[in-house]
């Protein structure tokens, strides 16, 4: 079927924009068989060019309806980490603020979680929305949270399958076309985009991460979108929850008022966001109406308005029986020492693997702990909230390990590392 594209590939030739629509519409059309592998697996050996990659997003986003709104819309999208609850607490934020945003969501890679998983520990939350329900969210909330599963960019969720089953999901070129599409079905017209890298993301190194960033600036600047690009490493969690429910917990303390890492990160996103659509407004007046939002019950409040207009259970926030916990049992320090390095990806593995096998949110770790704290012998390193008596005993040892502690004093450590404007 696409024989000669692939030739053309490999006599290292441009796809026009022409061939990527065809591509596309073939996936629309048959979804993942031999064809559509080998023309992936293709691009994925070839590689693309930057016109290319913004050929085949443009398609993406024309597999579907392209969403309009009167007013700017906001974007926010991570490539995905362990214990990053932050789009939790942006989106009621900064519709608090009177911004508004799309979150276009989905399931996530491997392990770590996707904000829909994060949302779907919600009793009853909906995220596929019909258009009309989208611009009413929009006008009732200031936000909606939209599942790439409806019909807005719906060849990425085929391409998400398809990019996982054959081992390329951290393919640069499709990632950035799979974000940048759906930003660009979504209507928004500021995006901020979280590259993540390190042991605990797709992305394994910061060399590829700048790539990607580069890359993203290039398709939104082509399409008259303005784009920030934070890249952020995975050497630790924003959080301290690892798990659906114990993130969304995360997130509702953050609402509340607690101060915390996560907090000081979605402050800084805020800000940045907040800059490209109002040059007025000087950093020091965007913190005061930030913690004002978080400190005096606003964004908590519209977080709460957006469960209610998307059906969630809105008794189950309020009242925080969102994460019900079975049993529980505490990781200690074995001596003193500073925390040198958190093992995240093993566990997000873990937790997601859990949480996988039993259908059930409340499986999940709690951190006590940052790098460069010092813990004192018999501390509390880590929590465990498990089901299943065999789980905490097939792996103790694991998580036991996942805290290394040095004798020698480590620095704290900011996870974001360099914001591109």
């Amino acid at each position: 079927m696409f024989k000669d594209l692939i030739i053309k590939k490999a006599n290292n030739k441009e796809l026009t924009r022409e061939e990527y629509y065809e591509i596309v519409d073939y996936l629309m059309k048959c979804g993942i068989d031999k064809y559509s592998v080998e023309i992936f697996l293709a691009l994925d050996s070839f590689g693309m060019s930057e016109r290319e990659v913004l050929y085949l997003t443009l398609a993406m986003r024309d597999s579907g309806r392209v969403l309009s709104f009167d007013q700017p819309i906001v974007e926010k999208h991570s490539t995905g980490g362990v214990g990053d609850a932050s789009s939790l607490v942006l989106i009621p934020l900064l519709a608090s603020l009177g911004y508004k945003i799309v979150k276009t969501t989905g399931k996530s890679f491997v392990f770590t979680n996707g904000s829909l998983d994060r949302f779907g520990a919600i009793p009853n939350f909906t995220a596929n929305l019909s258009e009309n329900k989208i611009k009413e969210a929009i006008e009732t909330t200031n936000a909606c949270v939209l599942s790439h599963s409806a019909d807005v960019c719906p060849v990425d969720r085929i391409l998400f399958d398809l990019r996982e089953s054959c081992g390329i999901e951290n393919n640069i070129n499709l990632l950035a076309a799979s974000i940048a599409g759906k930003k660009l079905a979504s209507g928004a017209k500021v995006v901020l985009v979280d590259v993540k890298y390190g042991i605990a993301s797709l992305i394994k190194n910061y060399h590829d991460a700048m790539k990607l960033a580069h890359l993203l600036r290039y398709i939104f600047s082509e399409c008259g979108v303005q784009v920030v690009v934070a890249i952020t490493n995975t050497s630790q969690t924003f959080g301290q929850g690892i798990g659906n429910a114990i993130e969304l917990n995360d997130a509702i303390n953050v609402l509340k008022g607690e101060h915390c890492m996560l907090r000081d990160i979605v402050s800084k996103y805020a800000i940045e966001i907040i800059k490209k659509i109002d040059t007025r407004l000087n950093e020091m007046d965007l913190k005061e109406l930030i913690n004002v939002a978080l400190d005096h019950g606003s964004a908590y409040q519209k977080f709460i308005d957006i469960v209610r207009e998307q059906n969630g259970d809105c008794k189950a926030v309020i009242n925080d029986k969102i994460f019900k916990p079975y049993k529980s049992v505490n990781f200690v320090a074995k001596r003193s020492g500073y925390v040198g390095n958190i093992n995240s990806l093993l566990l997000g593995e873990l937790t997601r693997r859990l949480c996988l096998d039993t259908h059930d949110n409340n499986i999940g770790v709690e951190l006590k702990v940052k790098i460069g704290d010092y813990v004192k012998e018999g501390d509390t390193i880590l929590t465990f909230y498990y089901k299943d008596y065999n789980d905490l005993k097939e792996n103790a040892n694991a998580l036991t390990g996942c805290v290394r502690l040095t004798d020698v004093k480590i620095p704290r450590i900011n996870p974001i590392k360099k914001i591109l404007r």
